[in-house]
């Protein structure tokens, strides 16, 4: 069967061309998620569950799970300049959630960073739930030095995130720290210094910390 006129030279240098390659950077195979009544097409690569989810009408479908929750974590993964170190400004319930997401799902890296974010937050009560619920064990005795040492008594929303049997003996351990005058000695060393949750504690907090450690000594979650 004769060739069209100079269709066998088209041929000719096709063949000769070399076979394009995907880019591994940037060709994107996505998978499709719903969240409530919201779908959501995401590169399969930001993700770390590649099981299902390749079109519209067969999504992987996230249940238990807030849209408003899962749009944290990926405003936290789409982030332009996350690739630089820099990373969104989030409330405290915002790096929460991707912190809950981040357990959830075993993403080792995004849960270290929002464990980092959460420790710079000044809700000490908050933290102690936080670290019981999601095991972050570097939270709790900064924590509870923080509420038996300041000025402020607990308020509803520390008993709250306290739970009663906590509450009771940060209360116990704050009235052992006051003297006959009402002012409170271990405030005063608390006063113009903090302690953050990767530093060991300086001697002089030695007694303190001592002590709190002997009152929640039964409970395993503090330090394990």
């Amino acid at each position: 069967m004769p060739m069209i006129n100079g269709m066998d030279e088209d041929l000719k240098t096709i063949s000769k061309q070399p076979l394009a390659i995907r880019s591994p950077g940037f060709y994107f195979d996505c998978v499709v998620f719903q969240v409530e009544d919201v779908l959501y097409k995401i590169p399969r690569a930001k993700l770390v569950d590649e099981s299902k989810g390749l079109a519209d009408d067969n999504p992987i479908l996230l249940e238990q799970l807030a849209k408003e929750d899962w749009e944290c974590l990926l405003r936290l993964l789409f982030h332009p300049t996350l690739s630089q170190n820099l990373v969104p400004d989030f409330t405290l319930d915002e790096w929460v959630s991707v912190l809950e997401l981040a357990t959830k799902y075993d993403m080792t890296n995004i849960r270290k960073g929002a464990i980092d974010r959460i420790a710079i937050f000044d809700d000490p009560a908050r933290k102690v739930k936080i670290a019981r619920q999601l095991r972050i064990p570097s939270y709790f005795m900064p924590s509870l030095v923080e509420l038996v040492a300041r000025s402020e008594p607990l308020t509803p929303e520390d008993f709250t995130n306290l739970g009663m049997e906590c509450a009771m003996k940060v209360i116990s351990l704050r009235e052992r720290c006051y003297d006959q005058s009402g002012y409170s000695n271990i405030s005063r060393i608390f006063r113009d210094r903090k302690i953050r949750v990767d530093v060991n504690p300086p001697d002089m907090w030695n007694l303190v910390f001592l002590e709190i450690q002997r009152v929640f000594s039964d409970h395993d979650e503090y330090y394990h």
